[in-house]
């Protein structure tokens, strides 16, 4: 080999070097402006880090406010059926955790409030049961604290979509009882038509996870926003909004279930 082919040799590999050189930081640069990646090194699907949830639902609520009075003999009173009757209507609730624990399952503290509103009519005094034109409106506002466990170990092992769960927490509720010109009652003896009731709760639920319905969109969500999983949860839940043993509280808890939505991120 003479040495005008080592000079084009030469020349020949320092040129291969220095696009690689170059190549490899416009390759490193153009994906990081691209975004996250969607597939681990491993091969394996690209999963954010999992810390939060926030849940919306929504369900039927009917305040156990006669519950604290007699049903029946001649000290029978039922204020909340005479007033707004004994049907059920919406209550939405909207919750924040945070996960603080994941193994076999996840371990979160949650943060809860909801919104309930209902109006109605007075019925006559003469015991005809007939509707006076006086309106009222009653307002509920809970708020709760929760230890929440999902079993979410088969759905990131196995990839099954149900997640069982359980919370177990206590409860603040504002209430407050309006007349027809808006504003806050007042009893006989003065006393104000607004206040608050502790009490406890706990519930159960079944979450369905739907990554499997579209799992592409399901890892772009993850890759984009950082939402680990979407799904959709039934609750049933027992409040007992009584006070906490404490004498003279309105009580404003109830059974009852809930629809809604969950976003884990």
């Amino acid at each position: 080999m003479n040495q005008g082919q080592t000079a084009r040799r030469a020349t020949t590999l320092l040129g291969l070097g220095l696009a690689l050189a170059f190549a490899t930081p416009a390759r490193a640069q153009s994906d990081i402006l691209e975004g996250a990646p969607t597939e681990a090194p491993s091969g394996q699907r690209y999963k954010s880090p999992q810390l939060f949830a926030f849940e919306l639902k929504f369900g039927p609520y009917r305040p156990d406010v006669d519950s604290e009075f007699a049903s029946s003999g001649p000290n029978a009173r039922s204020p909340y059926k005479d007033f707004f009757g004994n049907g059920r209507h919406l209550m939405t609730q909207i919750e924040f955790d945070w996960q603080v624990f994941h193994k076999m399952g996840s371990l979160a503290v949650g943060a809860g409030i909801g919104y309930f509103s209902v109006t109605g009519t007075a019925p006559l005094g003469n015991g005809t049961g007939l509707p006076s034109g006086d309106s009222s409106g009653f307002k509920v506002v809970p708020f709760s604290l929760s230890a929440i466990y999902r079993f979410d170990y088969l759905l990131e092992t196995r990839k099954i979509p149900l997640v069982p769960y359980g919370k177990l927490g206590l409860d603040y509720a504002y209430w407050q009882i309006t007349d027809g010109n808006g504003d806050i009652a007042q009893d006989a003896m003065g006393n104000s038509g607004r206040g608050g009731t502790l009490g406890w709760h706990v519930a159960g639920g079944l979450a369905l996870v739907l990554d499997f319905l579209d799992p592409d969109a399901a890892r772009d969500f993850d890759a984009d926003l950082g939402v680990n999983h979407t799904a959709l949860c039934f609750e049933y839940n027992h409040a007992d909004i009584s006070g906490l043993g404490a004498s003279g509280r309105l009580h404003v808890g109830d059974t009852t279930w809930s629809l809604g939505v969950l976003l884990e991120f």
